[in-house]
């Protein structure tokens, strides 16, 4: 459980958000200007994270490794749970652990979260960065209920901050092109597959591709079912039910397999053989960094220094709606379940059975409750 120590130190912190948050705007703007580094602050660094294997080294280049940056920003501090592995990171990035996750707070321009075990934690993690109006990027998923994501959400919009909770699906050049191809379009169907290891940790990946190819291209979700033996193995098929502008309801399915990228068949009466979009996973350099890691970050970074989010606080509310109402859906046998069914106070489950005997969720829980 949080500490009375830490207690006293968030609600100083708290009372001193209005000023940080201007210092820190002021600042990256000032450094910006004269084309200094944004500086990042990075939670959740290693355990199951993207930072520790694609994020960080496209941010902060190790030269043993020729790696090159790809972006403006600098990771100048970071926090994990284990801080073993915080320090470790700390010197394989040249950048500054520290103790509390907190700490980072008025040191940093931004924070970028890359974790998947503490999802159901984020909405403590980030408070204190959301309350200083900085912008966050929050790993998928977002959170494990809608009370959480709400929190956070309205934490947010209070303070003008900004929230990017990204699928690197979501930022391919073949995601942005379905959704501008179907806005217009009368769709019939759709079938599309995505990767897998876990639903939570990567069949969201196709969840947040199918909401923003179609469900943001005026084609809302209402309702979700999820057929599978269980939600942590292949084979598995969700069926999404949305209505178009005019109120027609139509039908897509999302397979869940082993050893694939995302895909996305789209059909309309012109395309009666459907529309084809792939993702495509790059070879050598740089396009193995380009092609799928890089993008989301570029949004990130762009995010954060102009204020512009790529998805409206709405979209990722729906989306997380729709990755819990197909949580619930897999644990109910795969009964279909409407949006407006998910309780806000439901949460969904955090341990990975596949992955039994790793010691992070236990770690959150003894910090947090």
């Amino acid at each position: 459980m949080i500490s009375p120590g830490q207690t006293n130190r968030r609600d100083f912190l708290t009372k001193a958000s209005l000023s940080l948050a201007a210092i820190s705007q002021a600042g990256a703007q000032s450094r910006a200007s004269q084309g200094e580094a944004f500086r990042v602050g990075c939670l959740n660094v290693h355990n199951y994270s993207h930072l520790l294997p694609l994020w960080a080294p496209l941010i902060n280049p190790r030269p043993g490794n020729k790696e090159i940056a790809l972006t403006g920003m600098r990771i100048t501090h970071c926090w994990e749970i284990d801080p073993e592995r915080s320090a470790e990171f700390a010197k394989m990035y040249n950048c500054e652990a520290v103790r509390n996750f907190d700490d980072m707070l008025g040191k940093v321009d931004g924070i970028i979260s890359g974790g998947y075990y503490n999802y159901p934690w984020n909405h403590i993690l980030h408070e204190p960065y959301l309350e200083a109006g900085l912008p966050n990027l929050i790993n998928r998923p977002f959170a494990n209920s809608l009370l959480k994501a709400r929190k956070m959400i309205d934490t947010a919009r209070k303070n003008g901050s900004t929230i990017l909770c990204p699928s690197a699906y979501e930022h391919t050049d073949a995601i942005a092109r379905a959704k501008v191809w179907a806005a217009d379009k009368k769709i019939l169907c759709y079938s599309a597959t995505n990767g897998f290891d876990e639903y939570p940790t990567h069949g969201v990946h196709g969840v947040y591709m199918i909401h923003r190819a179609i469900a943001e291209a005026s084609n809302p979700i209402n309702s979700v079912a999820y057929q599978s033996l269980n939600w942590y193995s292949t084979p598995g098929v969700m069926t999404f039910e949305h209505h178009d502008q005019s109120g027609n309801p139509f039908f897509g399915t999302l397979h869940h397999i082993k050893g694939a990228w995302g895909t996305l068949q789209v059909y309309t009466p012109q395309e009666y053989g459907g529309k084809a979009f792939d993702i495509q996973a790059g070879v050598g350099f740089p396009f193995s960094a380009t092609e799928l890691w890089a993008p989301t970050i570029w949004a990130y970074e762009r995010m954060a220094r102009y204020k512009e989010m790529p998805e409206s606080f709405d979209d990722i509310l729906e989306k997380t709606r729709v990755f819990l109402a197909g949580f619930r859906s897999v644990l109910d046998g795969g009964k279909i379940v409407r949006l407006e069914e998910v309780p806000e106070d439901w949460e969904a489950p955090v341990e990975l059975p596949d992955k039994a005997g790793d010691p992070t969720v236990g770690l959150f829980r003894k910090m947090f409750g």
